[in-house]
């Protein structure tokens, strides 16, 4: 049964997902605040059935104990390394290859320890919510975990259907773009991306979700081992090419 998936902007720049099933039903990934996401499914008319946390930090699943509170049937669903480290109760915990039934779909979950330890991305039809382990044209900073843990992330994730649309928890788009572009400048599918991208933020465009198939050919985090890369960055494998993509984006070297 097909699935639809609306981006919310809450806080800053943060993201909010609503994934919706038969126009009556809906789970929410990473709901930093609870007042748009409740905006949605009262125009809409969703009952609210889940919420999905890929991680602990507040601006993602600081609307947790209200939307709570609307739907009290409500399942709230975290990865048990981080479940134990907020302050509202967490109903059902789960790991790597685990599975969730919502409305005849099949949610599945995948562990990529390192932003935080209990990182995870749920994947459902052709949607995988990433969190804040990869963003567009970027990844997150490795808060809990080691360069060398990313890698395997990454790696992870490049490998799957191509078709898959990518939806982060943060707007970094255009400011991923730019700096993907010093380490990358003779990549004319990223320049292009860029302008376009600079285009739809100023139209007041969403720029997510985006497939990763755009994202293998634009994101450098994804594609450390491109020969050309390499050579821009004066590295000589895909962990050191990460390292320094890192001090790029964060100023920062990060555990190896």
């Amino acid at each position: 049964m097909s699935v639809s998936a609306i981006p919310i902007r809450t806080l800053k720049n943060n993201y909010a997902w609503l994934i919706v099933a038969n126009r009556k039903h809906a789970a929410v990934i990473d709901p930093g605040e609870a007042g748009p996401v409740l905006q949605v499914l009262t125009e809409k008319g969703l009952t609210l059935d889940m919420i999905l946390l890929t991680h602990l930090h507040p601006d993602h699943c600081g609307g947790t104990p209200e939307l709570h509170r609307a739907f009290p049937e409500a399942r709230i669903v975290m990865h048990p390394d981080d479940a134990g480290r907020v302050d509202f109760p967490v109903n059902q915990q789960v790991g790597e290859g685990d599975s969730i039934g919502f409305n005849e779909n099949a949610i599945t979950i995948m562990h990529l320890p390192c932003h935080t330890r209990g990182c995870v991305a749920y994947r459902i039809t052709d949607y995988l919510f990433t969190g804040d382990t990869l963003f567009t044209a970027g990844c997150g900073k490795f808060f809990e975990g080691t360069a060398t843990e990313m890698l395997a992330n990454l790696n992870r994730l490049k490998n799957l259907p191509e078709n898959l649309m990518i939806c982060c928890g943060h707007e970094y788009t255009v400011e991923n773009l730019a700096y993907a572009t010093q380490a990358d400048p003779d990549n004319a599918v990223l320049s292009e991306r860029l302008a376009t991208a600079c285009r739809d933020e100023a139209a007041g465009r969403f720029l997510v979700p985006a497939p990763l198939s755009l994202e293998l050919k634009t994101n450098p985090f994804l594609r450390l081992d491109n020969p050309q890369l390499q050579r821009n960055l004066g590295t000589g494998s895909d962990l050191e090419t990460l390292i320094a993509l890192y001090k790029i984006y964060y100023q920062q070297t990060p555990a190896t």
